[in-house]
């Protein structure tokens, strides 16, 4: 199996509306069965619980390690006359204005530097702040780039765009993105530039309600995808409305299995020869596909 060599490889995003379907058990089959043919780099974009590596004991780090510093604004009190302009240019109410003192939060401060714009005193200056770090690892063909965000910080979308761009910089023939799970910012950041997107369910009602609204995303994003069934086996009408109303393919389904139960609890990657093989490699036929018709195009 071949895919796009240059520049631009393929970028294929994997998703979830839930956390717990096996999404990152996913993306690491994949990144590692598609290592067997090229380049490949996994972008571990799920920063809040980044845990790619896990399956992956023999990566290595490569190079340093990368701070994520978000521009966070300061006051000048002796300066700032409190004409509270700043904290209505503000759109995540990070700054509060009283009379005679501005406090900024810097925990919901996302650096956009609007308020430091519009300040017609110059009382705000900015300082960086660090919202989290991206780092390299190395297993053979494969690179995986980590995204971790500072416990206790929220700008998730900081650190995720650091990531996509140090995965950019790194040659690969095909690039798996672990997304974050949810149906919000994080995952709409992630999905950002992606050329095919993979959600992964599971036989519930919650999880048939969160792949509708992940679906959703994707659609609205104009990008490709299908879906996979992980614990497959179980009877769920709600997940069957879901996937027949999502637009997109069903690209195969993993057996609810005690030996992938156990291989999970013990981080062990999905075997290409196990209960898991013919989902993944479905998957990457959907790819090849996409690549293939993009060449012809």
């Amino acid at each position: 199996m071949e895919y796009r060599t240059g520049p631009a490889p393929l970028r294929v995003a994997v998703a979830s509306g839930k956390g717990g379907t096996g999404k990152t058990s996913l993306a690491v089959a994949l990144a590692l069965l598609a290592s067997e043919k090229g380049r490949v780099r996994l972008a571990d974009l799920d920063v809040e619980a980044p845990d790619s590596l896990a399956y992956l004991p023999d990566a290595v780090a490569s190079g340093d390690r990368r701070v994520v510093d978000i521009p966070v604004p300061r006051v000048d009190q002796d300066a700032c006359d409190s004409c509270g302009l700043c904290a209505r240019a503000c759109r995540f109410g990070a700054i509060l204005v009283l009379p005679g003192v501005t406090q900024i939060d810097t925990n919901l401060c996302k650096g956009c530097g609007r308020c430091v714009r519009v300040c017609p005193r110059k009382a705000l200056t900015e300082r960086p702040v660090e919202a989290g770090s991206v780092q390299v690892y190395e297993d053979g063909a494969l690179a995986v780039i980590e995204g971790r965000l500072r416990p206790g910080d929220i700008r998730s979308t900081a650190v995720i765009d650091a990531a996509v761009s140090a995965a950019a910089g790194i040659p690969a023939d095909l690039e798996i993105r672990d997304c974050p799970p949810g149906a919000t910012c994080p995952l709409t950041r992630s999905l950002r530039g992606a050329d095919y997107a993979v959600l992964v369910a599971e036989p519930s009602a919650y999880s048939a309600h969160d792949l509708a609204a992940a679906a959703r995303v994707v659609r609205e994003m104009g990008i490709p995808g299908g879906i996979v069934v992980n614990k497959a086996g179980a009877s769920s009408p709600e997940l069957d409305a879901a996937i027949a109303g999502s637009g997109l393919t069903l690209l195969g389904s993993v057996p609810f299995d005690t030996s992938l139960a156990r291989d999970g609890a013990e981080a062990r990657p999905w075997r290409r020869d196990g209960p898991a093989g013919p989902a993944v490699r479905a998957v990457l036929e959907a790819v090849e596909a996409l690549d293939l018709a993009g060449r012809k195009a």
